[in-house]
């Protein structure tokens, strides 16, 4: 691939990691790594929307697979969204507008490149203020017993674990909520919150520094799940509007605060040397060369507060 269509691949591993447990997959072996490495390079802008793809022959060199894998992949990639196909016109790129950015696969290639992250963030926040506020309150009026007692459960798990397992249960709860609604519709609203939770939970954690770091914070989520089972549906939902500012005060501070970021961001400086470092990788079907495996990037450490949080 082209170096300006290379994206930080320790991001992508934690964003692939974070959102296959909400349902992403892909193919197996050589036809698995060919729709990842053109699934990166087409959010990281290779092509540009509405422009073809290179002949099969040419593309298909150039990964180092055969054309059979290679056709396999292009109907994966159409299948999300990314591509369309047609007899005599080949393949073309479409509009981001078009593509699903709550397929966990799409949105983990969208979010390998970090400039995405500050809107995604704004995003997330808008969907969740529409969503979870109103849910809150509707569980409040209607969740069984069982059901409120399993949410204050969660909530105060949330004590006791690390903030990767931390992570877990915060997504669980937050679809519990929305479960206790016993409205079909909403609820059928489930797997594209926990595409998004999970990816806004994995930026948090994984690449922000500071006050906007992942946490927890078990003591609003004691007071929603108790809201809840007392069956308070407007204090419900003023803790979970209370929950949502969080994302949206990050999102700010990111575009001014550079330095909140684990990572430097992809095209910097830091970020060019580190891809020069590291294109050694081969593509698909190729041997690779031996390289060092990168850091992780550190995690930050779980603090407990009172502050908002999602």
């Amino acid at each position: 691939m082209e170096p300006h269509a290379r994206v930080d691949e320790t991001d992508n591993g934690s964003w692939r990691e974070f959102l296959s447990r909400a349902g992403g997959s892909l193919p197996n072996g050589v036809v698995r790594e060919t729709v990842n490495a053109l699934g990166l390079a087409l959010a990281g802008g290779r092509w540009s929307p509405g422009s073809k793809l290179p002949h099969e022959g040419e593309l298909a060199e150039e990964l180092g697979v055969g054309r059979n894998a290679l056709r396999e992949a292009v109907k994966v990639l159409a299948g999300k969204g990314l591509i369309r196909t047609a007899r005599r016109y080949g393949t073309s790129v479409r509009e981001r507008s078009e593509w699903n950015l709550l397929d966990p696969d799409v949105l983990a290639w969208h979010l390998a490149d970090r400039r995405n992250y500050t809107r995604f963030l704004r995003d997330v926040s808008e969907l969740r203020s529409f969503i979870e506020p109103n849910a809150a309150a509707l569980a409040a009026e209607r969740a069984t017993p069982e059901e409120a007692a399993h949410i204050l459960t969660l909530a105060r798990r949330l004590e006791t674990v690390p903030a990767e397992e931390a992570v877990e249960i915060d997504v669980a709860l937050h679809l519990a909520v929305l479960a206790a609604t016993h409205n079909a519709l909403l609820s059928g609203f489930r797997r594209a919150l926990e595409v998004v939770l999970r990816a806004q939970f994995a930026a948090s954690l994984n690449s922000i520094a500071g006050e906007h770091a992942y946490d927890p914070n078990p003591a609003i989520h004691t007071a929603l799940a108790l809201a809840i089972q007392g069956g308070r549906a407007e204090e419900a939902r003023h803790i979970s509007s209370a929950m949502l500012a969080r994302a949206r005060h990050a999102a700010d501070a990111l575009d001014r605060e550079a330095h909140l970021w684990t990572a430097p961001a992809r095209g910097s400086t830091q970020s060019r040397e580190r891809d020069a470092r590291g294109r050694t990788a081969a593509a698909p079907g190729r041997k690779a060369k031996a390289r060092k495996a990168p850091e992780p990037a550190p995690t930050p450490s779980r603090r407990k507060s009172n502050k908002d949080v999602s």
